[in-house]
């Protein structure tokens, strides 16, 4: 049974005992909908990979990948990717019979669901067989020419990645821009394949030494970096699990939060807990 499935049994397994449900309600159970500002890191540490995230609400998934036997299989290390599920088995094939059956924006609310991959080796070898793979399923993440096509996926390279090597930008993966000092990013120079920024909270502004002066500077350049990109996604990871922080961190327009702790962190941003 693959994860959307086993996620949509418990939907229904959910509703009120002896209600029965029409063909319009368990269509409806099938697709998710990704309200919540914020991604599943290290998704597959996850007792259900990719369903619990979809189950919660959540806008993305974060997956580290290594290249085991010549299948790209999932884990934080080599020595667990070895028992790992694999890439294609675990989130593309599940994710593609969800836009099967729900539509391209059937997962989703206002943009792609971010699924970002980090290849944990300078492996040439690894990211070819990325690229293999993530070819069958080109019609979930790459726009056409026109720009018009709306995809479900937004697949953004958080690891190694060789040069594009005059592939065009279009049919490639994302990128992401690391925000590693408290200075906002100058669009003119930012790399065409950039999708995501990233600030690692926990290494950056919320060292425990950092001055409410440093953490204001840190706030502004999320603020200025936000306004020249708009149209790219601002994560932050390595949050604590505190309400005021996240809080902060959307009011100065931070697109998602990664989190290891996933019902901790939905409970903390949904609405009603704010």
């Amino acid at each position: 049974m693959t994860p959307v499935c086993r996620w949509l049994m418990a939907a229904v397994l959910g509703c009120s005992a002896g209600m029965a449900l029409s063909r319009d309600a368990h269509a409806q159970a099938a697709c998710p909908v990704a309200a919540l500002s914020a991604y599943s890191h290290n998704d597959y540490e996850r007792p259900h990979p990719l369903e619990d995230a979809l189950a919660l609400g959540f806008r993305g998934v974060e997956v580290d990948l290594f290249l085991v036997d010549g299948e790209l299989r999932i884990g934080h290390d080599r020595r667990a990717a070895r028992s790992g599920g694999t890439l294609d088995s675990v989130y593309l094939a599940p994710l593609a019979a969800l836009v099967d059956r729900c539509g391209p924006w059937g997962a989703v609310v206002d943009r792609p669901f971010l699924l970002a991959l980090e290849i944990k080796e300078q492996s040439p070898a690894t990211y070819d067989a990325l690229m293999a793979v993530l070819r069958r399923y080109r019609h979930l993440w790459v726009r056409d020419e026109a720009g018009g096509t709306r995809v479900a996926l937004d697949v953004v390279l958080v690891g190694w990645h060789p040069p594009p090597n005059g592939t065009r930008v279009d049919s490639l993966p994302g990128i992401q821009y690391r925000l590693s000092r408290a200075e906002p990013v100058d669009a003119a120079v930012l790399d065409p394949r950039v999708r995501l920024l990233s600030v690692d909270y926990g290494k950056t502004m919320g060292r425990w030494w950092r001055r409410s002066i440093t953490r204001a500077r840190w706030f502004d350049a999320i603020r200025a970096s936000k306004a020249a990109v708009p149209d790219r996604l601002l994560r932050v990871h390595n949050v604590p699990q505190n309400a005021d922080v996240y809080a902060a961190l959307f009011a100065a327009g931070v697109d998602l939060i990664g989190t290891k702790q996933p019902e901790s962190t939905a409970g903390l941003i949904r609405p009603s807990a704010r």
